[in-house]
């Protein structure tokens, strides 16, 4: 098992793995949540599909190459990705947000 060197940000191999790509696109639609909210009236759920899909093709092409075999699995990846990152903001994000209007109330 690799250890993880506290003194890189991002590489492909922390991206390439399950805990590493939704670790990503979480933090990519809390940056984008404002303007696809408010903005642009995209559906989160669709964008976060789309970031998910697009970053796990971008990852397999400059980890191993995209093979054609690989095409309807990392479309299937997307989705379960789609689903973890959306549940972590409910039950993280969503909760710590909660917690602070009720203390400010």
């Amino acid at each position: 098992m690799d250890i993880i060197n506290m003194n890189e940000y991002l590489t492909w191999d922390f991206l390439g793995c399950f805990v590493g790509m939704v670790a990503v696109v979480t933090l990519i639609i809390e940056f984008l949540k404002f303007q696809t909210d408010k903005v642009w009236k995209i559906p989160t759920r669709y964008l976060v599909y789309v970031i998910s899909v697009v970053l796990l093709f971008v990852t397999e092409y400059f980890t191993k190459g995209v093979a054609v075999e690989k095409i309807p699995l990392l479309f299937l990846n997307g989705i379960l990705v789609t689903m973890t990152s959306m549940g972590v903001y409910d039950g993280v994000v969503k909760k710590i947000e909660e917690k602070i209007k009720s203390l400010r109330k």
